[in-house]
């Protein structure tokens, strides 16, 4: 016996427009996932050639950079958070 099975995937746009809707705790469990795949992806050459640049921007003038603390609170402070 064969079974149909209606799958539709969602595209990118589709899930984004659907992050609002999740519970705290929903949101949470989509971070959590997040966070593993990108433990367990490793870098794009074109994410390391970034990360390369990055790091000797910030060798060169340390002080030119932003803590988290204040970028987040910058971020929030954008977004009406």
């Amino acid at each position: 016996m064969l079974f149909a099975i209606n799958y539709h995937s969602m595209s990118t746009t589709e899930i984004l427009n659907q992050l609002p809707r999740l519970t705290s705790a929903e949101r949470e469990e989509v971070r959590a996932r997040l966070d593993e795949i990108e433990s367990i992806t490793p870098p794009s050459p074109e994410e390391k050639q970034l990360i390369a640049e990055r790091v000797a921007a910030y060798r060169q003038n340390p002080a030119a950079g932003t803590s988290w603390r204040v970028a987040e609170t910058e971020i929030r402070q954008q977004l009406g958070l």
